[in-house]
């Protein structure tokens, strides 16, 4: 499928570095094993927030339901969330309707610090 989207960053947070974008089943596993969110595609330093990005990726269908986008801001360019010493590298998630489709299109604005995804996904 091809995602297109923008991601732009709250006010009063750092607003450059490379962004780095994970795209997650909303859940996976099967049965008693089924557990929110799974990561099956990543797109590291796709450039600076507020320009359009499009990334194809498949998903195996077999594997989970939904599309969770998680992205965050690598601040200080080490590729690493929030590394020692860094605590105000943006993340945030979106999760985005009417998938499986082969387009879709998401919004996500970073309004967390220092954060992965299974802790801003309910």
């Amino acid at each position: 499928f091809e995602l297109r989207g923008t991601v732009s960053v709250g006010g009063g947070l750092p607003d450059t570095g490379a962004l780095h974008l994970e795209l997650h089943h909303a859940e996976s596993g099967a049965g008693r094993f089924t557990h929110p969110l799974g990561e099956f595609a990543a797109f590291p330093e796709l450039g600076e927030p507020g320009a359009e990005l499009r990334v194809t990726a498949r998903a195996p269908v077999d594997e989970g339901e939904g599309l969770v986008v998680y992205a965050w801001l690598d601040v200080d360019g080490d590729g690493i969330l929030c590394a020692p010493g860094v605590t105000d590298e943006p993340a945030g998630l979106v999760e985005v309707d009417l998938f499986p489709a082969h387009a879709l299109s998401f919004t996500l604005t970073l309004t967390a610090t220092c954060s992965g995804p299974e802790a801003l996904y309910p």
